[in-house]
Order: C-alpha cells, then structure tokens, then sequence
C-alpha cells in the first residue's frame, strides 16, 4: 500500500530543498508543490470513501525509548480541513504574489507553511503536532516580517510573542499528558479517555490547550496579534494566515472538546465565544483599511465556530467543521481581492478609494461575492455551515443560540456599506495604476467555485464529515 499521508508530508520537504537549488524556478516549484499536495489529498480521501470510512492511519517509529512515534492519521475533520487547505494554499502559490515580490523568498516560506499546515491536520500524536505547528508558526512570522509592508516589523513581533506563549502552553500540557496518561501515551486519540486522570490534571490540560488554541482562531480577549499580522502581512501571507493558520486553533478545538471535562465548560466557552463575536463586530466598524477589515471578520467567523463547538452536538460539531472550510476559502478569496485592490490603486483605504467596480470590475464583484460567502448568504457553504451550526447551538443553548447570528448581521451591515462607498459608488472613481493577470482571474474562478459546489451540494462533504 502507497504510504499516501507519508507523502503528503515528505514530498513538500523535497520541493522546499528544490527551490532552494533551483532559484529561477521557485514560483514554479511551489506552485508544482502546492497542486502535489491537492492531489495527495483528493487521493487519502477517495481512499476514505472507498473504505467507508475518514479514519486512516499510518505509523512510523521515531523516538522509541519514550514511546513516541511518527503518528500520521485522519479523520472526518482533518480530510475537510486538508481538503480546504490544499485549496488554498495551491491559489496562493499561483495568484497570491500579484506584484512578483521576492518570488524565492515567498516561495520557500509557502512550501515550509504547507509542510506545517499538512502535519498539523494529520498529526496522530500531541509531540507530532506541537512540531508541526512551530513549522506553521514560523513561516507567517517570516511573511510578515520580510514581505510584509511598513509596520511589518512591529507586527511581526507580536505575532511570534503570542505564539510563543501558545507554543509554552501547548508543550506544558503534553507534558502533563505524557507523565499522567496510562502507558506515557501521547495519542491524540487519549485525550478522549483522560477520565482516569485526576480531575486536576485534567482541568489543567483542558485549560493549557484551550488557551494554546484560542490564541490561533484567535478569541477575545487574546485576538490582538491577528489584525496586524493580516493586514502588514504580503497578500500570500494574509490568505494563508486567516485561511489556515486560524485553522490550526479551531482544529485543537474539536480535539479538546472530546475530552470528558470539556461539558465542565462548555457554557462558559460559549459565552466567551459570543462576546468575543459581538466584540469583533463592533471593531470592524472602526476600521478603514480593507485588509484590516478583513481580518476582523476573521475574528468574527472563528468565534461563531468556537461557539458551534461549544455546543457539543453534532450538527454543532459537523456545522463548526463545514464552517472552517467554507470560511478559509472564502477570505482567502477575499484578501486576494484586497491584494489586487491595493496592487491596482496603490491604497487600501476605503476613505479614499472610489468607484473601485469602473477599473476593476471583476476584482470588486469578487469582493462583493466574498462578502456574500462570509455572511452566509444561500447558495454559498457558509450558508450550510450557519444552518447546522445554529441548529446545534438553539438545541444546546435554547434561544441564547441564535444570538451570535446577530453579530453576523452586524458584520454584514457594515460591509454592505464599505462595498456601496468604495467599490460601486459613481460620482467619484479613484484612478488604477495596475491591472492583475491570468494568474489572478483563476484564483479567483476556483475559490468562487468551490464556494459555491459546497454550497449547492453539500453532501459531498456532509458524507464525509458524518461517516
């Protein structure tokens, strides 16, 4: 049998080391890299459905004398999660580099994410994923801080401190994990049967990890790092940033909330979670900078599906699932708009920027497509998401379930707004010094499309997701 989630990790390290000797042909290589990696994961899934079942594993020894192996395995999540990531990270390499800038640069540090990104969602033990996700860490400190724009440095720099503090946690809880489990067993798998821990041990992992994890999505009140790093970030750096990387804590997530202790909190965390929504909400009205913007609703979308879990359902579990994926494809699609907004008329500002549709009108409809996608208008995957999630949240919660849906009308209004003032207005039109190419036009086409395949026919992925 081909070793496929094996290759799905290795072959990125041979790609990787490919650039770093064939210079000329980094974009290339990464882009060859990327579309690999789709294809590998189209293949673990097509095995999946064959064999009636998400659940694959494969193990591999690494360090024996304390038990610890080289743990890859999948799951309904991680094969939806895979599957968006795959997606996006084969458009950044293709059309998130409008400008050209530092073409090896920016290729290397896709490649290194990608490696990150793939072991994270297939990791089978906790040591495995606490390295896979310092390599998904320190490829977006290096987009922001060497490809970003002028406060990069700044930015940076607070993004790698709240990650570090994450990664302590997260290395502190396996420890414990380790020297409490029956066995010293480390598998993710484990933390489902933690029970026979004593109530303390448990309380501190569960505690440990949610913090770890809550700081990626991120929620309030540890979500500071988020808005700078997206907005100073390279438009590669911000789709990978806001489609992935957020990923990683909601992925921690699911796998926290199968922890017996987790009921403990779940209200707790769901009020959080709503807070955070309705907090994330107002800020985006205090912003004029269209990437900031952006990022807030990051903000936004990650706490509803903080809440969706939360609710320890499983149309809330399934409907948080569906929600990441549609969420990273869709504000992929959206800083790529904003990346080309700003290549086109060197400004970001929506205070400025005028009648953006009459020299750009394919990027502006895009815009307000993305828009539609991320407040779940129907006929998007956002929109199926919303359903089960807010199902699982009215059956978990009674009324107090819907009320984050308001902070999705919120959100909407006031994009609605920026659409209508800098992208469709009439009397004014901001003059374009640029113009993206083919590249652009079929990143485009491909995450519309794949917004709205999901959104017309979801039980492609429900199959998968409720197997």
């Amino acid at each position: 049998m081909i070793p496929l989630l094996l290759l799905m990790v290795a072959l990125p390290v041979l790609f990787l080391a490919m650039i770093g000797v064939l210079k000329r042909y980094s974009s290339l290589i990464a882009t060859i890299s990327s579309i690999t990696g789709l294809a590998l994961t189209l293949a673990v899934i097509a095995t999946a459905i064959m064999g009636s079942s998400p659940n694959i594993s494969e193990n591999y020894g690494y360090i024996t004398s304390l038990n610890i192996g080289f743990n890859l395995r999948t799951n309904a999540a991680s094969l939806v999660l895979l599957l968006m990531s795959s997606i996006v990270i084969f458009i950044t390499a293709l059309s998130g580099n409008i400008s050209k800038d530092r073409e090896r640069i920016a290729s290397l540090l896709l490649v290194l994410f990608q490696i990150g990104a793939t072991g994270i969602f297939l990791s089978g033990n906790l040591f495995i994923f606490f390295i896979f996700w310092d390599i998904g860490v320190i490829a977006p400190f290096f987009m922001i801080n060497v490809l970003g724009s002028a406060n990069r440095k700044t930015a940076s720099y607070k993004f790698i401190l709240y990650e570090i503090f994450a990664s302590a946690l997260l290395l502190f809880a396996i420890l414990l994990m380790y020297f409490y489990s029956p066995g010293h067993s480390l598998s993710i798998s484990a933390l489902a049967s933690t029970s026979t821990m004593p109530v303390g041990i448990q309380e501190s992992i569960f505690l440990l990890l949610f913090i770890a994890f809550m700081i990626n999505m991120p929620i309030f009140p540890l979500h500071a790092w988020l808005p700078d790093a997206h907005s100073e970030a390279s438009t590669q750096g911000s789709m990978v940033l806001s489609g992935i990387l957020t990923k990683f804590g909601g992925f921690g997530m699911l796998i926290i909330f199968a922890m017996p202790i987790a009921k403990s909190y779940a209200g707790i965390i769901a009020l959080l979670a709503a807070i955070s929504a309705f907090y994330a909400a107002f800020l985006i009205m205090r912003q004029s900078d269209i990437k900031r913007i952006v990022a807030h609703t990051t903000i936004v979308e990650m706490s509803i599906i903080m809440f969706a879990i939360a609710t320890l359902t499983v149309p809330g579990t399934s409907g948080s699932i569906y929600g990441m994926f549609a969420h990273g494809l869709a504000v992929a699609m959206l800083f790529l708009a904003a990346g080309a907004v700003e290549h086109i008329f060197h400004d970001r500002n929506i205070n400025i920027l005028k009648g953006i549709s009459h020299n750009a009108k394919l990027t502006a409809y895009i815009f307000l497509i993305g828009i539609f996608a991320i407040t779940g208008v129907p006929l998007t995957a956002s929109f199926i998401a919303d359903v089960f999630m807010f199902i699982g949240a009215i059956s978990a919660f009674g009324l107090f379930g819907i009320v984050p849906l308001f902070s999705l009308v919120l959100m909407g209004a006031f994009m609605y707004f920026v659409i209508n003032k800098s992208f469709f207005a009439n009397k004014e039109r901001t003059s374009a010094d640029g113009f993206i190419t083919v590249r652009q036009k079929i990143g485009y086409s491909v995450l519309l499309s794949a917004l709205f395949l999901f959104g017309i026919l979801p039980f492609i992925l429900l199959k998968l997701i409720n197997a």
